[in-house]
């Protein structure tokens, strides 16, 4: 404890002042995300792009207890740019989750790849960018490119099919979304 009524501050704040109620457990928060994500897949199957952070990992215990083993479609993919043997141990944690994780080995494509700028322009390639905002949509644009095209393999019909990616709020909020934004209306904090 940093002060000796921080706890009551913080309740007097949230209770008193906002008017919320002290009614969150977790166990009912699991419960009402798994229903959720039952009746939102229904039939259906789901992708899952799992890059074994927290995140992702939290969305694959979530959907290992809603749905069904065939419903679900794990995808990591190595960029090339992890820790070593990280892409190794991210498979491994998630067969604690009995989980049946695809491994999409990438590294060349990332390495060698280009996007084009917002001014329409070509950049150069990842492997000789020094612009960390540049290198950011190098990796994200091939992400998504990698990502779709494993996708495409996959054969699955697409009213059939879901994407689902471990995403929080500060993530949208930080890259501008328009689904954090009142109105869509924000500047990027980070890219």
């Amino acid at each position: 404890k940093l002060t000796t009524n921080g706890v009551k501050m913080i309740e007097n704040f949230l209770v008193g002042v906002c008017g919320l109620t002290g009614n969150f457990e977790l166990p009912c928060r699991i419960s009402s995300c798994v229903q959720d994500i039952q009746n939102i897949v229904g039939n259906k199957k789901v992708i899952l792009l799992i890059s074994g952070g927290v995140d992702s990992s939290v969305c694959a215990a979530l959907l290992k207890k809603a749905l069904r083993p065939d419903q679900i479609v794990a995808l990591h993919i190595d960029n090339g740019f992890m820790r070593k043997k990280e892409s190794e141990k991210v498979l491994e944690s998630l067969q604690v989750l009995e989980m049946n994780v695809e491994l999409e080995k990438a590294s060349q494509e990332f390495y060698f790849s280009s996007t084009t700028l917002e001014n329409g322009t070509k950049s150069e390639l990842l492997n000789r960018t020094t612009d960390p905002e540049v290198k950011r949509k190098i990796i994200g644009d091939t992400f998504i490119h990698v990502a779709e095209r494993r996708i495409n393999q996959m054969n699955l019909d697409d009213d059939q099919v879901l994407l689902c990616q471990g995403t929080l709020r500060p993530d949208l909020i930080e890259s501008a979304s328009h689904l954090a934004t009142a109105g869509g209306l924000a500047s990027t904090i980070k890219t």
